[in-house]
């Protein structure tokens, strides 16, 4: 969508004819550098989107907000530009992920990380003897009694089998240890991070579903091991990215509601917002969220367009966004940019033109609406979808 040059200054006009220059596809681009590929996270976007946005539309030292923050693509590009941040989401995983994502760690440390990630080794392979021994001598409900009282949720042995809990738990354990919070997290996001992949979560299905003939899983703590070694390679060269001693903070709140910033206190807004109900975030990621202590279906509750079965979803979701809009339109400076970058999915067997209904909301709330770019082949955050948009609006 193209707006009368009337209403753009200079200024706008200069740095839109830039976007619009540009190949919004980024078909051979790489999005799996720095780190941006510690963890599997469903529907984000790839980081050239926010990195041109806002290396065009903002300066070095401003501050930037992602209010959907999910798992901290805007706020590692935030960093790597030299730009301050706030990300905000509901999901505490998400917060994890950000924070471990966003915070450079110091090569002495991660020489630690990676010694108390291979001295688990020792402990693994004797508890691997131990458990092929007991297997002999006791029962399957024996077995099930005595993991019980240790795993953080009982569904866990729904979902993986006991040789794999028994390694998770060892690992788990170990990390809890730890009293340097940046190296704890760090372990506890690679922990995480393969535990789809060691489940009996069938790999034909994007949301979760128990494979009733899953295949052992053998070597769980070399997966976690292998993880750790690659996370800390891209800590180390996104490290080397950062221009500056950038802030980023990280809050886990509800974006409706954004009471503890004050008006007109950012720079410019870049963000992602969900999908109505087509994406079951809670869902996806509940193997992770039961392992780390916190509670899926209160997370579901929370999300807006989470409860997805509700007849009145849609209702629910608009209403939020208007709320968030508000929020979005009070804190935003005045003459300066917002970014929501949207696709249109299928829920109910409907396709929502969510791009035009917040489009609309937003130049409601006193948005002026500046372009509407549109990305039809390539990486699209929805791999069903066959096209999304990035709305820039100026307050």
């Amino acid at each position: 969508m193209r707006l009368k040059s009337e209403i753009l200054s200079q200024t706008d006009r200069r740095r839109i004819k830039f976007l619009d220059s540009l190949n919004w596809e980024f078909e051979d681009a790489s999005t799996r550098y720095a780190t941006h590929n510690y963890h599997p996270y469903s529907a984000k976007y790839i980081p050239q989107i926010p990195y041109y946005l806002m290396s065009t539309l903002s300066r070095k030292n401003d501050l930037i907000l992602d209010n959907f923050m999910g798992s901290g693509t805007t706020l590692v590009e935030s960093r790597i530009l030299g730009r301050n941040a706030i990300g905000i989401d509901i999901n505490p995983l998400a917060c994890l992920i950000s924070k471990v994502k966003t915070t450079a760690i110091q090569k002495s440390e991660l020489e630690k990380i990676i010694d108390i990630s291979r001295s688990m080794k020792e402990s693994v392979l004797k508890l691997r003897q131990l458990n092929s021994i007991s297997l002999n001598h006791r029962t399957e409900s024996d077995i099930d009694n005595h993991l019980a009282g240790k795993i953080p949720h009982p569904n866990i042995l729904k979902w993986f089998d006991q040789s794999a809990i028994c390694e998770l738990l060892l690992i788990k354990l170990r990390i809890d240890l730890i009293e340097n919070d940046n190296m704890r997290d760090f372990l506890l996001v690679a922990f995480s991070s393969i535990l789809r992949g060691v489940s009996n979560t069938s790999s034909d299905f994007g949301n979760l579903m128990i494979n009733k003939h899953a295949p052992k899983k053998y070597k769980v703590y070399e997966k976690f091991n292998h993880r750790v070694d690659i996370m800390v390679a891209h800590m180390q060269e996104f490290s080397q990215m950062i221009k500056n001693n950038s802030n980023i903070r990280i809050v886990n709140h509800d974006t409706r509601r954004l009471e503890f910033m004050g008006e007109g206190t950012v720079d410019f807004i870049c963000t992602h917002p969900p999908y109505m109900a087509s994406v079951p975030y809670a869902e996806y990621q509940k193997l992770s969220l039961w392992w780390l202590g916190f509670k899926p279906k209160e997370l579901e509750n929370k999300l807006i367009g989470g409860r997805r079965s509700r007849t009145d979803t849609p209702q629910r979701f608009f209403h939020d966004m208007h709320l968030t809009l508000i929020e979005m339109k009070r804190v935003l400076c005045k003459k300066k940019y917002c970014c929501i970058i949207i696709g249109n999915p299928v829920y109910n067997r409907k396709a929502w033109e969510l791009n035009e209904i917040i489009k609309k909301d937003a130049i409601g709330s006193g948005f002026t609406l500046l372009r509407e770019i549109s990305r039809r082949k390539y990486r699209l955050t929805m791999g069903k979808m066959k096209q999304e948009f990035i709305l820039i609006f100026k307050n």
